[in-house]
């Protein structure tokens, strides 16, 4: 199982030189207090997220999304497939992103995802229990 400092503890994009135009989201956690989530606007680069967090998409938009959250990985040299969750228009849908599985150790283990459309799409992405 993989584990991550909190959020104030977390590292910055400073240390994941990506040389892409993916922004990196750092998770928020509720604690035992609760927070009020702060919501991140899908970047048409994409977004990068910790691995072992959960994101909440919210399409706000007309009609349906695709969220794809990339695979990097390969077994016995066959790449693994993407995996598209749909977004219907006006609904919120909320996944994990396991590390072990969608990872990129050629990117600091972050998790990419991509976003067939991002007009009206937002997302919160919450980090590991802490508290």
């Amino acid at each position: 199982m993989l584990t991550y400092p909190g959020p104030t503890q977390f590292p910055g994009p400073t240390l994941y030189p990506l040389g892409s135009l993916m922004a990196i989201v750092t998770p928020q956690n509720p604690g035992l207090q609760g927070i009020t989530p702060q919501s991140n606007s899908a970047s048409a680069g994409g977004d990068t997220v910790p691995p072992g967090t959960r994101v909440r998409v919210v399409n706000g938009g007309g009609a349906s999304i695709t969220c794809t959250v990339v695979t990097p990985g390969t077994v016995r040299g066959l790449a693994v497939a993407d995996q598209p969750i749909e977004i219907p228009a006006g609904t919120t849908k909320t996944f994990d992103v396991p590390g072990d599985l969608y990872g990129d150790p050629a990117n600091g283990g972050m998790v990419s995802l991509q976003w067939s459309a991002t007009t009206s799409v937002t997302f919160f992405v919450e980090g590991p229990v802490l508290s």
